[in-house]
């Protein structure tokens, strides 16, 4: 059995530091930003669908978050070519398109979308292996991946916990046929579309809510069948063209900080995110800052490869803001990464905000539904948690002080946008963890007046 690379291991044992954050002088002049990192969620898919096409592709902007570099290791240990030149990294199909033929052994760490998304994609090619994760992915459900798999001819047998990480790809091959998902994750949806992708058959995918759909666009780019059919999605069979050159838009996750820091801040003038993408699916937390009463534009709107791009403006920020409810499941999947900023946003507005039908947090790198009311009740916030609902009471004075993200990349980073609008300095418990996604997060949220530099203990 072969093992990834030393590059992975690394990449998730490495400590996490906390983050003390400071305010210095907010600016009160216009604000332009650019250099958001790439999607992450199309780096995921971007580099998959570039390590099964013909003929190498030249990937710009990247995501360079520990999520989507713990991916290229493992495509490497398959037999997939990798190479940097600067901002571009450039993937190649395996020599031949002959993947490896011995069983592999890839550790995904805590990347859930690169070990399910690649569990669908090789389970499609007949690669035999065998997919593995850090303690905190192996307690992350894989059944949503692996049921509707088997239903479709795939081998696949849990290792150890059933449901759960290690898996290994056995056999089988992948037919045509028709499965019904139990849960609206992108990812589960996602997988199966890659396995189809993969062994180019023609399956419908029905799922109970619509959720982001960047798999359905990148496949349909490159000529593969997609039809869009009621309850799910149809990938037909067929013979994928090559993808030369792809330049991954702005990751609107991590745009979504930079909004918050504005808001929190009540900044009385622009700020205008640039590359962007606006996919609709994506975009449910900018859709909430305009329901609350902010100004917010989207601008110069275009599409490449197959996305919708463009800036976003988000203008004076009014002194009185209004409540919310998050009730309807697409808007809950459209915004599913930035819950915990929407629940910060919600500790700024007089009255009572609620998310409902957000049992899907549970399974995220922590149980959101309790990491986000720990850490906003540490800044002295009113939130609770009751079933699969979120309430939170807004508009009472929040303080600075020490506040734990419990290693969560989305809970760390919200801690730091709400603690730019707070005096003093604030300790954010192993904020380091930002570096899954958003490697360029403090130097971003400088711009915004934040000093934000690693504890020394």
């Amino acid at each position: 059995m072969i093992e990834t690379t030393q590059k992975s291991k690394l990449i998730a044992s490495k400590p996490v530091h906390d983050l003390i954050v400071s305010n210095q002088q907010i600016p009160t002049t216009p604000l332009k930003v650019s250099g958001v990192p790439g999607d992450k969620s199309i780096s995921h898919r971007v580099l998959l669908v570039g390590a099964a096409t013909p003929n190498p592709t030249k990937i710009h902007n990247l995501n360079q978050g520990s999520a989507v570099g713990l991916l290229i290791p493992a495509l490497q240990t398959l037999g997939v070519q990798i190479d940097w030149d600067g901002c571009v990294t450039t993937v190649s199909p395996p020599t031949n398109n002959v993947w490896t033929s011995e069983p592999v052994r890839v550790n995904l760490g805590p990347s859930s979308a690169a070990a399910r998304l690649l569990l669908g994609l090789l389970a499609g090619l007949g690669v035999p292996a065998v997919i593995d994760g850090n303690e905190t992915l192996r307690s992350r459900p894989m059944n949503w991946v692996v049921n509707p798999l088997r239903e479709l001819g795939i081998e696949i047998d849990y290792l150890e916990t059933p449901g759960c990480l290690p898996v290994a790809i056995r056999g089988g091959c992948l037919r045509d046929g028709q499965v019904k998902l139990q849960v609206g994750s992108a990812q589960a949806s996602s997988a199966i579309l890659f396995a189809a992708f993969g062994a180019r058959r023609k399956v419908n995918i029905l799922h109970p809510v619509r959720s982001r759909d960047h798999t359905d666009r990148l496949l349909h780019y490159i000529g593969v069948g997609i039809e869009y059919i009621p309850e799910g999605i149809q990938i037909s069979g067929g013979v994928p063209q090559a993808l030369p050159e792809y330049y991954v838009p702005g990751d609107p996750s991590a745009a979504a900080f930079l909004a918050a820091a504005h808001v929190f801040q009540q900044r009385k003038t622009e700020l205008i995110l640039e590359n962007i993408c606006l996919n609709p699916t994506r975009i449910g937390f900018f859709e909430v800052l305009k329901e609350c009463g902010i100004p917010v534009e989207y601008q110069d709107v275009c599409e490449a490869f197959g996305e919708p791009i463009g800036a976003i403006a988000i203008g004076k920020v009014p002194d009185r803001l209004q409540p919310f409810q998050i009730n309807d499941p697409f808007r809950f999947h459209s915004m599913i990464d930035e819950i915990p900023l929407v629940a910060a946003l919600a500790t700024q507005i007089p009255g009572q905000s609620s998310i409902f039908g957000a049992k899907e947090l549970v399974f995220k790198e922590t149980n959101r539904l309790l990491s986000i009311s720990s850490m906003l009740n540490a800044f002295g916030g009113q939130a609770r948690v009751v079933g699969d609902a979120l309430h939170i009471t807004g508009g009472k004075a929040l303080q600075a002080g020490v506040i734990p993200s419990f290693g969560d990349h989305r809970i760390a980073m919200t801690a730091v946008a709400l603690a730019s609008s707070l005096p003093g300095d604030s300790r954010i418990l192993e904020g380091e963890c930002y570096k899954v996604s958003f490697p360029e997060f403090p130097e971003l949220m400088h711009t915004l007046g934040l000093n934000i530099h690693f504890s020394k203990e």
